[in-house]
């Protein structure tokens, strides 16, 4: 068995590793107040005996630290609304979410998987002057405000598709859609250029999204490696004009069975996020895109009942797509914390 210490070490190194390389990057402009879409968490086994349920809850949380620059340096020279002089926003956002799982093996090859999200995201503010002491904007609450916003997310309906082939290859596809539950919100672009106070975070789409997926996995003794995949794509836009950014993984998963019920699990993965369109169009100062590299570090484990899981992930790579109105300023996303029980019934 592998020492306690060892496995606390390596936690250290992917939070130091994410300190190291993933604190720090250009943002665009208010990147913490659009839409803080959280990565794609692997959900369900590769493969299921027929007629199992599997039923499991996974926890998900991504802390965000924002600053950028607003205002005017220029006042006699200024078109914003209202006229300020030039000022730094300084925000935090948790983005947290609890996706419920159900998977269902109904026969040998068919089977149906329901994932039901509930996000809960807090955002707070701070403004100080560009030399860091406290400012007050007139518009204090027009774009930011300390808050909480709660509701459930969209639902993931999918077929399932899988079974074992060759010596021991275990192959899943996936495919369905997801049903728009989720509260979303008017256009935030046409509200904040004439001053009025709006909502960029959308718990939902709006929209009936297309999502597919698959994995393959083998276990080679106590070794396990596996390679996923899911794309979920936005083909049309909602009442409100607004059209979410296509969002994708590609991962390699590889684990040890060190102990009859324990795995520790190391991952890399490849995450993407496309561009967010409103009546048609691209918004220069919304949300443009996004290609992250993340390496993981977890495990699972059981005490003889439920399966439980641990995953850290922190980025090695970060690329925000930037526009032509970009504010200059920085985005820290150090960390993706999972949390997961799953229970076979």
């Amino acid at each position: 068995m592998i020492p306690k210490r060892i496995v606390l070490w390596g936690a250290a190194i992917v939070a130091n590793a994410a300190a190291l390389l993933g604190l720090g990057g250009p943002a665009w402009a208010c990147p913490g107040c659009q839409n803080p879409n959280l990565p794609v968490v692997r959900s369900g086994a590769a493969h299921l005996p027929p007629g199992t349920v599997q039923v499991g809850a996974l926890l998900t949380a991504v802390p965000l630290s924002v600053q950028h620059g607003d205002g005017c340096a220029d006042l006699g020279n200024c078109d914003q609304v209202p006229v300020q002089p030039r000022f730094v926003h300084d925000q935090g956002v948790l983005s947290t979410e609890l996706r419920g799982t159900f998977d269902w093996a109904i026969r040998e090859h068919l089977g149906l998987s329901l994932q039901v999200p509930v996000r809960v995201v807090h955002t707070s503010i701070q403004y100080t002057t560009p030399e860091g002491r406290p400012y007050s904007p007139p518009n204090a609450d027009v774009h930011h405000r300390n808050e909480t916003l709660v509701g459930i997310g969209d639902p993931l309906v999918m077929a399932r598709l899988g079974g074992v082939f060759g010596a021991g290859w275990w192959w899943v596809l996936r495919g369905g859609v997801s049903l728009p539950l989720g509260r979303t919100e008017a256009d935030p672009f046409k509200a904040g250029a004439l001053g009025e106070r709006h909502q960029h975070i959308q718990l939902g789409t709006g929209t009936f999204n297309p999502v597919v997926g698959g994995e393959l996995a083998r276990a080679f003794g106590a070794l396990q490696v596996s390679a996923y995949g899911q794309v979920q794509s936005a083909v049309y836009a909602n009442h409100h004009g607004y059209q979410a950014g296509l969002l994708s993984v590609l991962g390699l998963q590889g684990g040890w069975r060190f102990a009859t019920r324990a795995v520790l699990h190391t991952s890399l993965e490849w995450m993407h996020q496309g561009a967010e369109r409103w009546d048609g169009a691209v918004q220069q100062d919304g949300v443009l895109g996004r290609h992250e590299v993340l390496a993981g570090l977890g495990s699972t484990f059981s005490f003889g009942g439920p399966q439980y899981l641990v995953w850290l992930r922190a980025p090695l790579y970060r690329a925000l797509i930037l526009g032509s109105e970009t504010e200059a300023g920085t985005l820290s996303a150090p960390i993706t914390l999972t949390l997961g029980v799953q229970a076979t019934l």
